[in-house]
């Protein structure tokens, strides 16, 4: 047999051995020693691939669901075992899934748990047994598993009942007591890629050709031939010399490699391929997106999450399921996942464009964005898009929409009203004594009921009343304007417009993100990798965060989005086409719309400073794209909560157009500001209740003064979430 030196640290490599790996029955038997041997410890991409997928999986929590609610288990043991608790004396739970991953992905037998359990049969350690020497056992009379069977390093065979094993593998497709891994499909690329690397380790050894030869013709002697051959070295220290032969006429011969020496990159590479496409591992996976653009690297992560781990990780939670109880569900939280989470984020705004165009209700969207439903006729109904009219989904909230016609307001056609609804006149009463009609009485008592005599609207009213029954002569008509179902209205318009704003925040933080990681930015910076030694893209300026967070582009692009949402929202207020146009250049338009702009622009301005800042403190690329996205949920609170102002301010501004319109020239507007009455209600706002101001003139809040609550000109501890409202008072010119 042939044995031949190929390298110190490798030892004696027989040919034959080599060989005899290219037979089919050596390709098949890929044995977990041999994986771990000449694979995973010895081959760099079936490491990284093993240890990317056993590294994402035991980073996971384990959970368990109930099947019918769907709520969260948090007291079961085998939680605790695979967690952060001990599955054993020397492994966490964490350290014992990683394994166990990896055993699954190298032992083409499968991985086998031992589950130990303490008297009422719950889990209390796990312990993995060797996949070497272990092996399921067939029954006989048709029982497929009779216990398992273990070898104990000594060689005691030891039997272990198939209760106490939980068996994790890929099935076969021909044999169910074998496994599958990528190996038994790679391992013919995982040889090549090894034998690669010897080929070219042994080629720089031994190779001593120069870098060219220089002969001179004429004959030349044994002497010189052996002083000749001592010139040409071995190793890489001897080689590119320039070598002098013979006497006489001069001529060169170039000795640059030849293709054959030069095919070792490519068979190293077509074997990388094979071994990372067998496991389903992309290279920006194992932390190298080196000649890809953002968008192919984020492909490549969501491809890993989206078909490589959801079949790795059912097979664990297959396994454990018997340990997991009856009507229980275990699975991975894998919501912190940010390429998952990119995902359902677009989900979501792709439901609140359906809900826009009127083809979900708000309560469908937010079962979709995984929050509970209101479950009231507004949000069970759903809005068309012109004018924002709600479509009642049941025939019971119609009533509550106000779109219920005359008959089912007041009962099906034929239907008998109710005994006490109308009582009978006494007998002995002449006809147009009778009571009054049933729909007048129902209007009385509901005036009756609205009436506050301390409000100082109605005190006015009264007063014109008197003076007509006085039969003096009234100065001026007053008449109390109503334009719309004024809360309703301003509830209706306020997720509209924080639907919005949340979709700027979140373009902002991820457009912003996105350009922080992309070459044309990192170029002349220290954020260049170097391609090659004398890279000129590498440099020391900084970052240009102004070009990250162009303060001018979200600018013009804010006003854009914004402009069309606020004169939408306007024109509802305003019952358009009944009432008053607003155009984009009226002023409750602008003021809304410059006071949200400046609020996004503002956030523009923070995260060119964040980026500027980290980037001066030496922060790397990926730690300051952390940083940034970290922003969005704070900028997204900030939406929320300039949505409920936005909705309140542009509601008040736009009455005050309708009520000038009502109004007419000469004619006068005031204003009654209204508190909620309850133990939220600021006491500044307090001391404004029942205060009447003319329409524009502003009330006095505390230190502010403000025309309206939510005024756009006012501070925002006093009109940040506030739930006052404003009744106009119309007084027409005679």
């Amino acid at each position: 047999m042939e044995v031949k030196q190929l390298l110190p640290n490798y030892g004696t490599v027989a040919v034959a051995d080599w060989s005899s790996h290219l037979s089919v029955a050596a390709r098949r038997a890929w044995t977990v020693d041999r994986a771990v041997a000449e694979a995973f410890e010895r081959t760099v991409w079936v490491f990284k691939a093993v240890d990317s997928i056993a590294e994402h999986q035991a980073n996971l929590d384990f959970v368990l669901r109930d099947d019918k609610s769907g709520d969260l288990i948090e007291d079961d043991p085998l939680l605790e075992l695979l967690n952060d608790g001990k599955a054993n004396q020397l492994e966490t739970g964490r350290q014992f899934r990683y394994r166990l991953s990896a055993q699954i992905l190298l032992s083409a037998r499968g991985a086998f748990v031992e589950i130990t359990t303490d008297r009422r049969g719950r889990p209390i350690r796990l312990d993995l047994l060797p996949p070497g020497r272990t092996r399921p056992v067939p029954g006989f009379n048709g029982d497929l598993l009779a216990h398992f069977e273990t070898i104990t390093p000594d060689g005691t065979r030891v039997p272990v009942p198939a209760e106490r094993v939980r068996w994790f593998r890929k099935p076969h497709p021909t044999d169910p007591y074998m496994g599958i891994t990528p190996l038994q499909a790679a391992g013919l690329s995982v040889d090549q890629d090894f034998l690669a690397k010897i080929y070219n380790n042994s080629f720089l050894l031994n190779d001593g050709r120069p870098g060219g030869v220089l002969s001179v013709e004429g004959r030349t002697n044994e002497t010189d031939a052996r002083k000749l051959e001592e010139r040409f070295g071995r190793g890489p220290a001897e080689a590119g010399k320039l070598t002098v032969i013979g006497g006489g006429k001069l001529s060169y011969v170039d000795l640059g490699a030849t293709p054959r020496d030069m095919a070792y990159g490519e068979m190293a590479s077509r074997a990388k391929e094979e071994v990372l496409a067998a496991y389903g591992v992309g290279e920006t996976v194992l932390g190298n997106s080196s000649g890809r653009t953002w968008d192919n690297a984020e492909q490549e992560l969501f491809t890993f999450w989206t078909i490589t781990m959801p079949p790795h990780l059912r097979i664990l939670t297959t396994g454990f399921a018997e340990d997991a109880g009856d009507g229980v569900r275990s699975e991975f939280d894998t919501g912190a996942v940010e390429v998952l989470r990119r995902t359902a984020e677009a989900r979501r705004r792709e439901a609140r464009e359906e809900v826009k165009e009127g083809l979900i209700s708000p309560d469908e969207y937010r079962q979709i964005a995984e929050y509970e439903p209101y479950d009231l006729p507004h949000t069970r109904a759903i809005y068309i898009a012109m004018g924002r009219t709600p479509i009642p989904t049941r025939p019971e909230d119609a009533a509550a929409l106000g779109l219920a016609s005359p008959d089912q307001q007041a009962g099906a056609p034929g239907e008998q009203p109710p005994a006490e609804a109308e009582p009978e006149p006494a007998s002995d009463a002449p006809a147009d004594a009778a009571a009054p009609d049933a729909g007048d009485a129902a209007a009385a008592a509901g005036e009756a009921a609205a009436l506050d005599e301390t409000d100082p609207a109605t005190g006015q009213a009264f007063g014109m009343l008197q003076n007509i029954l006085n039969e003096e002569p009234a100065t001026e008509t007053k008449t109390l304007l109503t334009p719309r179902t004024a809360r309703d209205v301003r509830d209706q318009i306020e997720p509209d417009l924080q639907a919005v704003l949340q979709a700027l925040t979140r373009r902002l933080v991820q457009r912003t993100a996105a350009r922080v990681a992309s070459p044309k930015l990192r170029k002349h910076t220290r954020h260049w990798q170097a391609e090659y030694k004398a890279d000129t893209r590498v440099g020391s300026a900084p970052l240009d965060s102004g070009k990250a967070a162009d303060v001018e582009q979200w600018q013009q692009e804010a006003t854009a989005a914004l402009t069309p949402a606020l004169v939408a929202t306007a024109a509802t207020v305003a019952g358009f086409p009944d009432g008053p146009r607003i155009s984009a250049a009226s002023w409750p338009i602008t003021e809304a719309r410059d006071w949200l702009v400046a609020g996004i622009v503002g956030a523009a301005r923070r995260l060119s400073v964040l980026i500027a800042t980290g980037d001066a403190a030496g922060d790397d690329i990926d730690r300051l794209v952390a940083e940034v996205r970290a922003q969005l949920p704070g900028l997204e609170e900030w939406a929320a909560r300039a949505g409920v102002q936005a909705a309140t301010g542009l509601t008040h501004a736009v009455e005050y157009v309708v009520a000038q319109d009502a109004a007419g020239p000469g004619g006068l507007v005031s204003a009654l500001w209204r508190t909620r009455r309850d133990a939220d209600v600021r006491p500044s706002h307090e001391a404004v209740d029942g205060q009447v101001r003319r329409g524009g003139m502003p009330f006095q809040v505390g230190e502010a003064e403000l025309r309206w609550p939510g005024d756009f000109t006012g501070p925002i501890e006093e009109t940040a979430n506030c739930r006052c409202r404003v009744s106009w008072t119309v007084s027409p010119a005679r």
